[in-house]
């Protein structure tokens, strides 16, 4: 009976714990709108995402100083920065990203891990590729 208990005891931990797992991982997999990804380019230069309610990205590169440029990458501003779309699967946590501009088109290809994304940036029109870790920086509006 005693071996029995313990069994029942262990097997209920053991459930509950996957569980709460399970709900991390599909957590750990969601892009926040509530701010703008980060990363840096170059010593004076940082590039930017912002993603939107249903499938819609934002990308532009601009100043290092992440909270003034939080307040203009945004999508009524589109035609100034590099529009798109988005897509995640919460599988395998993975991103893709395509958007252009008159002057540009990117693809992007990554992962999201917490508040981090990570990202293979490929430059179609300049046939150029480079990797970045973009970091969330959270604003009081989406």
């Amino acid at each position: 009976m005693r071996k029995s208990s313990l069994f029942l005891v262990f097997s209920f931990f053991y459930c509950t714990g996957f569980s709460q797992n399970d709900t991390t991982a599909v957590n750990d997999c969601v892009v926040k709108k509530n701010g703008v990804y980060y990363a840096k380019y170059d010593n004076e230069t940082n590039l930017y995402i912002r993603f939107h309610d249903g499938d819609t990205a934002v990308t532009t590169s601009s100043t290092r100083k992440v909270s003034a440029a939080a307040q203009f990458v945004k999508k009524r501003l589109g035609k100034e920065m590099l529009m798109g779309k988005y897509f995640t699967s919460e599988n395998n946590c993975s991103i893709r990203i395509k958007a252009k501009n008159d002057n540009s088109k990117v693809k992007m290809d990554g992962f999201i891990s917490n508040d981090k994304i990570a990202l293979t940036v490929i430059n179609i029109m300049e046939n150029t590729s480079r990797d970045f870790v973009f970091k969330f920086y959270p604003t009081a509006s989406k």
